[in-house]
């Protein structure tokens, strides 16, 4: 990974947070709190990753995103939603399985539309036909989101870093759309 994308991708991250932060009236674990609602999404994801170091310039991915409100750290409008995703990769003789996890501050626009972005950390199981090994990731994700009652769509851009373990790396960009049910 080049020191600019690492010095972008944690500027990004740091600055979604940091303006989060700064907000009144932050909640810490406000699950504990009478009257939270969750308001979970489950949705079905595909797009395309394009990793250094591919056979292929683009590679096909698929998965599933759960997503609800913070549990652990909230704001008095609840704009910071969780988002768990895993994600696979099988092409081009590369197979990679991942589970990220990502805080995200939204912002609503209107008519059902917002739009989020936050830090990721992931957990990448590897296999690039020679080696297979477990990798740490990170990174930073940005997302357009429509809820309309329990239909909802999106789409997310992520950049994820992995540590290199036995010259297995993952450094990724990957775009995806997402469509699944609001609970």
């Amino acid at each position: 990974m080049t020191p600019n994308r690492l010095a972008t991708a944690l500027a990004f991250a740091g600055l979604t947070f940091a303006g989060a932060a700064q907000a009144d009236g932050i909640r810490f674990f406000p699950a504990l709190e009478k009257g939270f609602k969750l308001e979970p999404t489950l949705a079905v994801t595909g797009g395309v990753t394009y990793a250094a170091g591919a056979r292929d310039d683009s590679m096909g991915v698929y998965g599933i995103d759960f997503n609800m409100n913070c549990g652990l750290m909230q704001t008095p409008a609840n704009r910071i939603r969780t988002h768990v995703q895993i994600n696979r990769v099988d092409d081009s003789g590369i197979k990679a399985t991942s589970f990220e996890l990502s805080p995200r501050y939204t912002l609503p626009l209107g008519a059902g539309f917002s739009v989020g972005a936050g830090p990721a950390l992931a957990m990448v199981r590897m296999d690039n036909g020679n080696t297979d090994r477990n990798l740490f990731g990170y990174g930073a994700v940005a997302g357009l989101n429509f809820r309309a009652g329990m239909f909802y769509a999106g789409t997310d851009i992520r950049y994820l870093n992995t540590n290199e373990r036995d010259r297995v790396q993952f450094e990724n960009w990957t775009w995806l759309a997402k469509v699944g049910v609001n609970f």
